[in-house]
């Protein structure tokens, strides 16, 4: 960027500049992503190509740069970090991810499948790529060129962005994607948002009072406190009142037990109502898998072996063959239809730039639907359940340090164990107070 007389503008103006285009990003609005590109497009481009040859490679990380910033922007703090320095570490993180990945043959669907997906090494940013480094040869260098094609690519993505703030809802109160939506999905959305918001009306209105008062019956021991213990406690009123005490911080990595719901629970009944209880019976904790072999890792793991190219991937082709035999992926509760090939590979890239931001900023336990979930078997051991396992599959390939996982389910043996007699608060008690120390389960 230079000024009428050909010299560059001071760094005071090129900060204030992009800290003005970051916040308005983060309040949503588009003529600040806009702005974003245009001020940072040529340095993206100019470094970019310092580590990458191909041309493609190079917009596509500038590409998903801006998108990155986009995104994250809500996270930039004007008192803690630079606006260029913080710009240039999200281009740092997109480019070592990569320069990291391997250059692989397309899938061969005769090739033998493993049972169990293999996990890459953590991934590690090169020094190399420092954001502050990379915000001085930013300096340094001549802005990059931008043609027509790269021009009309970017565009193109902020129409979508734009169409995205008008797209109808899902049924869980998000905006769909305008890269997956199909209007034909349009009246069931609707309907399912309206059983939806009904259901939610009784829980909020109904059944959570109900659930309060049961365990408020429970915690101080009077008339009926057995029968609700024997049901098996009502867990949504449980972690509404005790959330963070039933939270317990693990490496992705050691928990490496899955539980299984329909192998666990055959009934379909109790497999229904089992969510609803933090006290589980049974021998549920016997039936777990690696997960290592579940479908949702080996998915991950397979988007992220290919991340230089997603047509290669096992993931894409198994789509692609799904949409060649007439039936193909559809959602009406996620609003996507996957009925073209590019809709197949926007919703893979979908899953990679999820795994991208994580690369990046880290693992945050404040997105998602739902936490990410834990029981607890007879032995005091935490094994994986249902909610988050996407997110808990790219953390296990990316290698995050850490995560908070909540506490959703109690084998009654290890309860009763622990709370050694007690009944009601103290028996509570007792059990959060052990929460924190129990290990991952394993073999």
């Amino acid at each position: 960027m230079t000024n009428d007389k050909g010299q560059r503008p001071s760094t005071a103006v090129i900060h204030a500049g992009l800290a003005d285009a970051l916040n308005a990003c983060a309040k949503g609005t588009l003529s600040g992503l806009e702005a974003l590109a245009r001020q940072s497009t040529p340095a993206f481009v100019a470094v970019a190509r310092q580590f990458v040859d191909a041309q493609s490679e190079v917009e596509d990380i500038v590409h998903d740069t801006l998108f990155l910033a986009w995104q994250n922007a809500w996270r930039f703090n004007p008192a803690e970090d630079a606006p260029g320095p913080w710009l240039m570490h999200v281009l740092s993180s997109r480019l070592n991810s990569q320069l990291s990945a391997p250059c692989l043959e397309p899938y061969d669907p005769g090739a033998a499948s493993h049972e169990r997906a293999e996990l890459p090494p953590p991934l590690e940013r090169h020094e190399s790529l420092a954001a502050e480094q990379l915000w001085n040869m930013a300096e340094c260098l001549a802005p990059g060129d931008i043609d027509d094609g790269f021009r009309a690519r970017l565009i193109g993505a902020f129409e979508l962005l734009s169409a995205a703030q008008r797209m109808p809802l899902t049924p869980s109160g998000e905006l769909a994607d305008p890269n997956l939506f199909d209007p034909i999905l349009g009246p069931r959305m609707r309907l399912s948002r309206i059983a939806m918001r009904t259901r939610q009306h009784v829980d909020r209105y109904l059944t959570q009072p109900l659930s309060r008062s049961a365990l408020a019956i429970w915690m101080h021991q009077l008339p009926g406190a057995q029968r609700i213990e024997h049901w098996g406690l009502p867990r949504h009123s449980l972690e509404a009142r005790f959330r963070d005490a039933l939270e317990v911080d693990v490496a992705p990595r050691s928990l490496t037990l899955n539980m299984n719901y329909p192998r666990s629970f055959p009934d379909r009944r109790i497999r229904h109502g089992i969510n609803k209880r933090l006290l589980w019976d049974g021998s549920w904790d016997q039936h777990l898998e690696p997960f290592t072999a579940s479908r949702r890792l080996h998915f991950i793991a397979d988007i992220w072996e290919h991340r230089r190219n997603l047509l290669n991937s096992r993931s894409y082709h198994q789509l692609a063959e799904q949409l060649a035999r007439g039936n193909p992926i559809a959602s009406h509760s996620d609003g996507i239809l996957l009925d073209r090939p590019e809709r197949v590979l926007a919703y893979l890239r979908r899953y990679l730039l999820y795994m991208e931001s994580m690369a990046c900023f880290g693992f945050d336990s404040q997105l998602g639907k739902d936490p990410l979930a834990a029981a607890i078997d007879r032995h005091g051991q935490l094994v994986k359940i249902n909610k988050g396992l996407h997110r808990m599959a790219m953390a296990q390939v990316l290698g995050v340090p850490k995560v908070t996982v909540r506490v959703r389910g109690i084998h009654r043996l290890w309860w009763q164990q622990i709370s050694a007699g007690s009944t009601g608060s103290e028996a509570l008690e007792r059990v959060l107070e052990a929460l924190p120390h129990c290990p991952p389960a394993h073999h």
